[in-house]
């Protein structure tokens, strides 16, 4: 599994249709899609896990295990614990929760990389991952 991950609008998206230009690829957004995959597929694009509850996050990590044996697996992660730390309590425990979400999902990546403002670079995995200028 790879996990791509960084703040909002500085360029995940276009690093992974960079990536896997030319395969085919199912596009799958956790928020409004349902965990069905379709035939043939190469890769899977995972978005939107940053807006699971624990529960939720809890049941794609094992969903994710088992399309690791059908196809790759690429997680876009948005980061929400940088900046300001909410007033509201509950905005705060769905940021620890999603905190606590990334440690499980990276421990189980073999990659991880940051994309911050366009620039991509390698956190966990082989280095063989390019930047995208």
């Amino acid at each position: 599994m790879h996990v791509i991950f960084g703040g909002a609008f500085n360029g995940k998206r276009a690093y992974v249709e960079q990536m896997v230009q030319g395969r085919n690829v199912q596009w799958l957004n956790v928020e409004v899609d349902a965990y069905v995959l379709l035939p043939n597929v190469e890769v899977i694009v995972v978005s939107g896990v940053e807006h699971l509850l624990q529960t939720e996050s809890n049941e794609l990590l094992q969903r994710m295990e088992k399309w690791r044996t059908q196809a790759e697996v690429v997680v876009i992660a948005t980061e929400i614990g940088r900046g300001i730390v909410p007033m509201d309590a509950s905005m705060r425990k769905l940021r620890d929760d999603v905190g606590r979400f990334y440690q499980q999902l990276f421990t189980k990546a073999s990659r991880v990389t940051r994309i911050w403002y366009g620039i991509s670079q390698t956190i966990k995995g082989d280095g063989q991952i390019e930047n995208l200028h």
